[in-house]
């Protein structure tokens, strides 16, 4: 019993509390608890103790108290004392009282029980962690919410900044001076009113100069190269005479039998005759057919052999007989010179009148914007002027015979006479000029050739108002002209609104041909798509709805001819070649008509449509004017996207590795040496 109370009460007089704690610490790291309601100590910045401790208890400290502690503690007996850690608790906290511990056989469950105070401790705190849940859920809201207003607050910072980098280091003038913060509000102010002012000015005229360049693109302009006679054909000539009927048929149909040739030379003759043909001229019914028709027309007609009876052509006598043909006109049936064939003219050769027409030459397929091939004979049809003046011209001398007319056409006595394109049907009555019997008249040719860059093909049809041949197909017709186009639209709506056609426009095989009652209709609706050419809201001279609109602009390339005349009276009294006298010189001087076709120079200037505005002038233009007023160039664009798109990029993904760099640092693990988790503290 001395021993052991001697052995006790050294035991208790080298009892070091710090040693205590550290047993506990132990205890409790074995358990493993959860101390995330603990707060974390700094070993370093714990308040220290300080011991007066002799060599002795020193050397002894090592060996014997560990020891002697786990010794005592493996024994049943109760804690003979109280432990005071005054000096291990908070010196600005009252201090706490240490509760007492059970003792077992096993230590290690003793030292679990002493710790059932601990345990309490975190179980309250498993509660209340359970009831704060919905509170935490709340929280976690709020703090997305508050994270994306600072993301959204942390870009208009990234862009205020970006945008003040931009103006210190734009290179257009007047944003250093906004952008520099070391100069004065006025100074700032000043520089912003000069910058606006200079931007709204480039603005302006880069507005009017992109109404000019999407309002008018095509410019018509002078070639500067010429265009010589063999580039292009001599114009075709179409020769009517004022006659309609001669007088020795109209004598044979009015001493005969034949009612419907007396209806139809009455229908002709007469406009306000009252004998009108009641019923459609159908190709396969009615009481007049088309093929009845057109002998009515042939027999009534003068001849082309009659009409023209001498023809020059080059410089060389040539039978007129074998370059003028026949041809279907308004007038009736008239002369055609220099035309192309009908297979070249109409998709349906077979559906057009056969007259009996031969050609010397071989027809090759012609159009403006094709051309002449370089491979094609130079006597092609349709043939091409040899050179400029009179001899390399066509003369022609024509026949009126007076003493055949029976009506005309007109007043007086005469012919009508057309120079148009090859590819085109001649309009006699709206633009043909007069040949006067009884005089020499000279026909001065100068052709108006317009062409077009193959660049317009871009700009709208809208906006160049002209076709290209590949651009716009016609019914009949297989080459596109303005001429073309009017009349096979004014045959399609005549047949629309009439329900025939006139004989002289374009049809098929087995569209009715209007008679005398049906000429009032037709005369309507050719001026009302004459009108709707230029004018889309007249709809009057009608009963219809809707007139369709015709859409005939210009083809881009394009021949058309203008002439200019001059006359002299023929006399008898005078020489006269012997090769136009038919006859007598009285004969000729009353009923002949000398006329000349010819061109007076050699070149000719073209007409080209070009853009009057491209995209690349567009650019200098609008460029020059930026430049002029900001000192802008395609580097200043892209500084624009620079600082719109890679550096505002790169800057906010700088931002996210530096805050996920700031979230690692806070979660790091804590440093076992230096961090202690002191299990006495709230």
């Amino acid at each position: 019993m001395e021993n052991s109370s001697s052995e006790l009460e050294k035991t208790k007089s080298i009892f070091n509390p710090w040693n205590d704690a550290r047993i506990l610490t132990h205890v409790v790291s074995n358990r493993t608890p959860n101390f995330a309601h603990l707060r974390i100590f700094d070993t370093n910045k714990m308040p220290k103790q300080s011991f007066n401790r002799n060599s002795e208890e020193l050397g002894n400290e090592n060996n014997t108290t560990d020891k002697s502690n786990f010794d005592y503690f493996k024994t049943n007996n109760p804690m003979p004392y109280s432990i005071n850690t005054v000096h291990l608790q908070n010196p600005y906290r009252p201090p706490q009282r240490l509760e007492g511990f059970a003792s077992r056989d096993n230590s290690k469950s003793m030292y679990r029980s002493q710790d059932f105070t601990l345990r309490s401790r975190y179980n309250n705190n498993l509660l209340t962690t359970k009831e704060s849940i919905a509170n935490r859920n709340n929280d976690q809201e709020n703090e997305k919410v508050e994270k994306s207003k600072k993301k959204k607050h942390q870009l208009l910072n990234q862009l205020s900044e970006l945008t003040k980098q931009y103006c210190t280091n734009s290179t257009l003038h007047g944003l250093r001076y906004i952008g520099n913060s070391q100069l004065t509000i006025v100074e700032r102010i000043f520089w912003i009113i000069s910058f606006t002012v200079a931007l709204g000015v480039a603005v302006y005229y880069i507005y009017f100069l992109y109404q000019k360049w999407n309002g008018s693109p095509v410019i018509i302009s002078l070639s500067p190269e010429p265009v010589s006679l063999n580039e292009f054909p001599f114009p075709s000539v179409t020769i009517c005479n004022m006659n309609n009927v001669k007088r020795t048929e109209a004598n044979r149909i009015l001493s005969g039998s034949d009612i419907v040739d007396q209806i139809m030379m009455e229908d002709l003759c007469n406009s306000d005759s009252d004998n009108l043909t009641r019923t459609h001229i159908h190709p396969d019914s009615g009481v007049i057919n088309w093929d009845r028709m057109l002998r009515f027309m042939i027999n009534v007609s003068q001849p082309c052999t009659d009409m023209i009876y001498y023809c020059l052509w080059h410089g060389n006598q040539t039978e007129c007989e074998r370059i003028f043909n026949p041809t279907m006109t308004d007038e009736g049936i008239c002369c055609n010179f220099n035309s192309v064939t009908k297979k070249h003219l109409f998709y349906n050769a077979a559906d057009w009148p056969d007259l009996n027409i031969t050609y010397p030459s071989v027809s090759v397929d012609w159009n403006a914007e094709k051309g002449y091939d370089a491979s094609m004979p130079a006597d092609v049809i349709p043939w091409r002027p040899y050179g400029a003046g009179l001899y390399y011209g066509l003369t022609l001398v024509l026949d009126v015979e007076s003493h055949e007319y029976f009506c005309s056409s007109t007043a007086g006595m005469g012919f009508k006479m057309l120079l148009h394109n090859p590819v085109e049907t001649p309009k006699i009555a709206d633009f043909s000029f007069s040949i006067t019997p009884g005089e020499e008249t000279r026909v001065i040719i100068r052709p108006r050739i317009s062409t077009a860059s193959k660049t317009i093909k871009s700009i709208p049809k809208k906006k160049r108002k002209c076709f290209f041949t590949t651009e716009r197909k016609l019914r009949y017709y297989r080459t596109y002209t303005q001429r073309n186009c009017i009349l096979e639209c004014e045959a399609n709506f005549t047949q629309q609104i009439c329900d025939c056609v006139q004989y002289y426009m374009p049809k098929s095989a087995k569209t009715p041909i209007c008679g005398k009652s049906d000429e009032l209709c037709a005369i309507k609706a050719r001026r009302a798509m004459e009108t709707k050419l230029y004018d889309e809201e007249s709809t009057s001279l009608v009963n219809v709805t809707e007139i369709p609109s015709c859409n005939c602009w210009p083809g881009c390339f394009e021949i058309s001819y203008r002439i200019e005349l001059s006359q002299n009276k023929l006399s008898s009294t005078f020489t006269i070649d012997k090769r136009y006298v038919k006859k007598s010189s009285e004969y000729f001087t009353e009923n002949a008509a000398v006329v000349h076709l010819f061109f007076v120079d050699s070149q000719f200037t073209k007409y080209v449509k070009n853009e009057l505005y491209g995209f690349t002038e567009f650019l200098s233009s609008t460029g020059g004017l930026l430049g002029l007023f900001l000192g802008f160039s395609f580097l200043s664009f892209m500084e624009i996207v620079y600082f719109a798109t890679m550096r505002l990029y790169y800057r906010l993904r700088e931002d996210r590795q530096e805050s996920q760099r700031s979230i690692m640092l806070q979660i790091q693990p804590l440093d076992d040496r230096k961090k202690m988790i002191y299990p006495f503290m709230n």
